[in-house]
């Protein structure tokens, strides 16, 4: 499965040229670390888009790709409680966010 292999999803997203991506934050945090270790696939990339759910996000984990895209791509943590089964709030990332270690959650 190609989201279990960092290296192999980091060359689907460009070959694909994937715009709109949604990932637990513990799999991106693995995506990361390969793009850090593949510029060249990195500079490739065209995410407009991350949303992450499904865990509690470390905000200050993405330092490292808010540093490397700086304009793009959107990151978004989305939260909803299991009893819910759909996210019930909403927060895109910005650089303040990933000065701390509180997983933002967002509003409704």
């Amino acid at each position: 499965v190609v989201t279990r292999a960092p290296e192999e999803l980091l060359a689907l997203l460009v070959t694909e040229q994937v715009t709109m991506f949604s990932q637990t934050p513990s799999a991106f945090y693995a995506l990361q670390a390969v793009a850090g270790l593949h510029p060249e696939l990195n500079r490739r990339l065209r995410l407009e888009t991350v949303v992450f759910g499904g865990e509690a996000l470390e905000p200050q984990r993405l330092q490292p790709w808010m540093d490397s895209h700086s304009d793009s791509p959107r990151l978004v943590n989305m939260y909803g409680i299991t009893e819910t089964t759909v996210h019930a709030s909403f927060r895109e990332i910005g650089a303040e966010d990933a000065q701390g270690s509180v997983s933002p959650i967002g509003v409704p």
